[in-house]
């Protein structure tokens, strides 16, 4: 059915512009369907969840009408806990039926096939209402508006010339564009094409693009333009064909484990920071922790563009130390967001935390890394995010100097993708000074005739062959003080 109503759509739009045209319309317009109908399918299981968490602990009785032995019976049976007061309670059921009555809204949209799409965005358009609050003329929210609104789209093909016949980019960057029907009397080129002014100048992957308009490879233009400033933008894109993971791969079936073998850097996501640790072959964090900061305030541009950078900059440190290898968590932070204010905590601890969950940039962070990695050609490997930061404050955080705890849970991440446990070999962690396995100073091994606590200290050996023993007056009670020997460093005092 809505193929044939796209069908009609493509038909009548045909009828006044052209094929090509009507071709273009279609496709745009379906794409913002899609993503919108994947939003508000999103959406709704988001309610649901939500719905179904309040209805749990709504269920509950409050605290403030226990008694302190039912408190403990509640959390030695780990029941479901009820809110604290009778009040908060109330303050739930009142969103409880908010949340329903948006559910049954959105069902209903969804089941209508309706969606709700503003071109050039509900923000910006919300704000058209509200000009001395933003600081907005009428004249300069128009140019906004009317910029926002403004782009030209159009897919192109393999069998087309330069990639793409409806905007047409030469080689040495001159712009054509197939002109619709009623306007091809403003042509100023031959079979109904405008030749642009200006001249078109890839400055990012430039080369790439010349090697694909040449190549007979497909090509998507759109040209935009930005509030204040004139001229036209035009950006070029085109995909990339996927392949499964295990593509290629030795002993590789699909849904198996994938282990680096090599280096690889552990990279940790972290609200306003990325905690980057470099291991070696063998799981060991080799030279000094790193941290790539980042600021995801402002617009939605500006957060993009601080994720990128940060971005940029791991992957010219993967480079720099030539490793082919990036270890991330497999974090997705959706059901938390959706029900993060009855399981994130309550109060101005529960808030921060909360705005703390909501400010690392996840679905972000794993879409970007993917695609600059792959270009990079740098393997990208997701792991298991259970207590990496506790693995790492436990194992690989205090042998280390200057290493914070999420450095310390990059390494259990890098360690994780090359196979390894997340918890150090006993043994391997560095004891207390009065743990160490050193013999006491008042004792002597059997046939050792150098071994005696009244001769002085030697430079140059270690041991209990020849210190002193230590004046130091403290001690654990019922624990011999024992004084690690110095390391000998091979140099002798004149």
């Amino acid at each position: 059915m809505r193929r044939d109503r796209l069908n009609a759509r493509k038909k009548a739009l045909t009828a006044a512009s052209s094929s090509r045209w009507a071709n273009a319309v279609i496709a745009g317009n379906a794409d913002q369907y899609r993503l919108a109908r994947d939003a508000q399918y999103r959406h709704m299981i988001g309610l649901r969840a939500a719905i179904a968490t309040i209805g749990k602990r709504l269920a509950a009785p409050t605290a403030d009408t226990l008694s302190v032995a039912q408190r403990r019976a509640r959390r030695a049976t780990k029941a479901v806990k009820g809110y604290a007061t009778q009040s908060e309670r109330f303050a739930k059921q009142q969103r409880l039926q908010h949340l329903h009555g948006e559910l049954a809204r959105v069902q209903a949209d969804r089941s209508a096939h309706r969606v709700h799409v503003v071109e050039g965005g509900k923000r910006l358009a919300k704000t058209g209402h509200h000009l001395h609050d933003a600081g907005l003329t009428a004249d300069r929210w128009q140019q906004q508006w009317d910029a926002a609104r403004y782009r030209i789209t159009a897919n192109g093909s393999p069998d087309e010339p330069f990639g793409n016949l409806t905007i047409t980019v030469t080689p040495a960057g001159q712009v054509s564009i197939r002109l619709p029907t009623p306007l091809e009397h403003l042509a100023n080129a031959p079979r109904g094409r405008y030749v642009l002014s200006g001249t078109a100048v890839f400055c990012y992957r430039g080369q790439q693009w010349a090697q694909r308009i040449t190549g007979g490879n497909s090509v998507s233009y759109t040209i935009t333009r930005r509030p204040g400033r004139a001229g036209r933008y035009l950006s070029a894109a085109w995909s990339v064909p996927s392949l499964p993971y295990w593509v290629g791969k030795q002993g590789c079936d699909a849904g198996d484990d994938l282990y680096t073998t090599g280096p690889v850097v552990g990279v940790d996501l972290n609200d306003g920071h990325l905690a980057v640790r470099r291991l070696d072959a063998h799981g060991n964090p080799a030279g000094p922790a790193g941290r790539i900061d980042f600021d995801i305030t402002g617009t939605s541009a500006r957060r993009d563009a601080q994720v990128r950078h940060a971005l940029t900059c791991l992957i010219h440190y993967t480079r720099r130390h030539h490793i082919t290898a990036i270890a991330v968590e497999d974090l997705n932070f959706a059901d938390a967001r959706t029900t993060g204010r009855e399981t994130m905590g309550r109060g101005a601890r529960g808030k921060r935390f909360r705005k703390t969950v909501s400010g690392i940039p996840t679905a972000v962070f794993r879409r970007r890394l993917a695609g600059m990695a792959a270009r990079a050609g740098i393997q990208l490997f997701a792991v298991n995010p259970a207590y990496s930061s506790i693995w790492g404050d436990a194992h690989w955080r205090k042998p280390y100097k200057n290493v914070t705890r999420h450095q310390a849970a990059a390494t259990v991440i890098g360690r994780r993708a090359q196979g390894f446990r997340a918890r150090r070999r006993k043994g391997v962690t560095h004891p207390r000074p009065e743990d160490r396995a050193v013999r006491a100073t008042d004792q002597a091994r059997p046939n050792n005739q150098q071994a005696t606590t009244d001769s002085p200290h030697r430079t140059g050996t270690r041991g209990t062959t020849s210190r002193a023993p230590s004046r130091a007056s403290t001690g654990l009670p019922g624990r011999a003080t024992v004084t690690p020997a110095m390391a000998n460093t091979g140099q002798q005092e004149k």
